[in-house]
């Protein structure tokens, strides 16, 4: 069984974390390993299905609903985009980790546990800006738009992906696919949202440049949730879980699956390595049936 587990943590406005959970059930004398279905650890920051709540922009760019753009054609719509060139300024939208449209809970996930930020983009051709001039990144020598976070909370925005993301020539004839890798290594943060940013030059009176935005989400490994190799011998039961490279876990053990009793939190200590198998052992496994969850942190 896997589910999504919250954790609330008060603070100026209620953070929730959403956590992959891996459920595990373990008869403790001649233990079976249990087969679980693989998870894909996937956050959806936005479909918009009837809303375009978690994004919002200065100006000079301007958000909007449009019910009649939809990629997935389920009878939903997209965010449309539109950028003020008239004077030079800063391309910036912010896409909130939002729980819940109106309700103020913002969601705080851990970068490590994803590999890539993705959507689908559909240019609007009535643009007076080309396509080609909207994907230069002004003044900074490098082309595309920059995908960030902003880890301090300062304004200032930290690169996520290994490049920043051109919008193709195909999008002027439809909608496109793009997969933005995130680069591990330029930082471990934990964050409540992604930040679309680039410079542009003043192009004229009137000149303007938009696009269509759906589908928006933030996409991690897919793992096989499977417990193996597992032992039991003189009250120590043991298994091994898959992890996530740069992840911590906390174990819990129930026998009755509605009272649980914490095991380890932050385990292991500066996160797993790789993306590979952890091993964890109940030191207190007395026999009888019980019940383990393990999730994140």
């Amino acid at each position: 069984m896997i589910g999504n587990l919250r954790k609330l943590m008060p603070i100026k406005t209620v953070i929730v974390k959403r956590f992959p959970a891996l459920f595990l059930a373990a008869v403790l004398s001649g233990m079976t390993p249990p087969a679980l279905r693989a998870q894909l650890a996937v956050w959806t920051t936005q479909t918009f299905d009837g809303n375009i709540c978690g994004l919002y922009s200065p100006g000079p760019v301007t958000l909007a609903y449009d019910p009649a753009q939809d990629n997935t054609g389920d009878g939903g719509g997209s965010c449309h985009l539109s950028t003020d060139y008239s004077q030079s300024g800063l391309f910036q939208v912010t896409a909130d980790n939002v729980a819940c449209c109106g309700c103020d809970v913002v969601v705080a996930l851990q970068l490590s546990n994803y590999n890539s930020v993705e959507f689908d983009v559909k240019w609007d051709n009535s643009s007076t800006v080309p396509l080609s001039d909207f994907n230069t990144n002004y003044g900074t020598g490098a082309e595309g738009i920059v995908i960030g976070i902003n880890p301090k909370d300062d304004g200032a925005v930290s690169s996520i992906c290994y490049s920043n993301i051109i919008i193709p020539d195909a999008a002027t004839n439809g909608w496109v696919h793009i997969s933005a890798a995130i680069n591990h290594a330029v930082t471990n943060s934990y964050f409540t949202g992604i930040i679309f940013q680039k410079a542009f030059p003043a192009y004229g009176a009137s000149s303007a440049a938009a696009f269509w935005l759906d589908n928006l989400k933030i996409v991690g490994p897919t793992i096989t949730l499977a417990a193996s190799q597992t032992t039991y011998q003189g009250g120590n039961f043991t298994f091994n879980f898959p992890a996530i490279e740069g992840a911590t876990y906390t174990v819990l053990k129930s026998t009755n699956l509605v009272n649980w009793t914490n095991l380890v939190t932050g385990y292991p200590s500066g996160g797993a390595a790789t993306n590979s198998t952890l091993g964890f052992t109940d030191t207190n496994a007395n026999g009888g049936h019980a019940y383990y969850r393990i999730r994140t942190p």
